[in-house]
């Protein structure tokens, strides 16, 4: 059994907050012709809010930087909270606000040993690795915001 948690520690070489800031600094990214805007909840901790900008912050949904390196160019980010037991580890809820577990790469090309990497720390946090879907984004087009 899980004993699931609010609490994740933090590997990052970097501070919370500087990765935050820099979440913010790039903050509104076109999506479907909609802005995407985060707020800093918790700097030190990697707490945003994210919504579309349309929408009054109340609407938003919790993004957790659970884990960051610039060098080697990947972000571990969870969906807020992960307080559900999972198959195998925590997990956080479903629908679209309080829920996903994201792991993010520079390149466009996946890296495969950055990914397993990435996993294992998700796997150490105690998160539920079966919630990850694999994305193939090599046809995809790039927009840079």
């Amino acid at each position: 059994m899980w004993v699931c948690t609010t609490m994740l520690r933090r590997r990052t070489g970097r501070s919370a907050e500087a990765v935050a800031g820099d979440a913010l600094k790039r903050r509104c990214a076109q999506v479907h012709e909609a802005d995407i805007c985060a707020k800093i909840v918790d700097g030190a901790a990697g707490k945003l809010e994210v919504a579309p900008c349309f929408l009054p912050t109340a609407l938003s949904g919790p993004y957790w930087i659970v884990d960051y390196s610039e060098s080697e160019g990947y972000a571990l980010v969870s969906g807020g909270p992960p307080t559900k037991e999972g198959a195998d580890g925590c997990k956080t809820g479903s629908g679209v606000n309080g829920s996903g577990l994201w792991i993010f790469t520079r390149k466009q090309e996946r890296d495969e040993a950055l990914v397993q990497k990435v996993r294992g720390i998700a796997k150490d946090l105690g998160f539920d690795l079966s919630v990850l879907n694999d994305v193939d984004q090599s046809k995809c087009s790039m927009v840079v915001v």
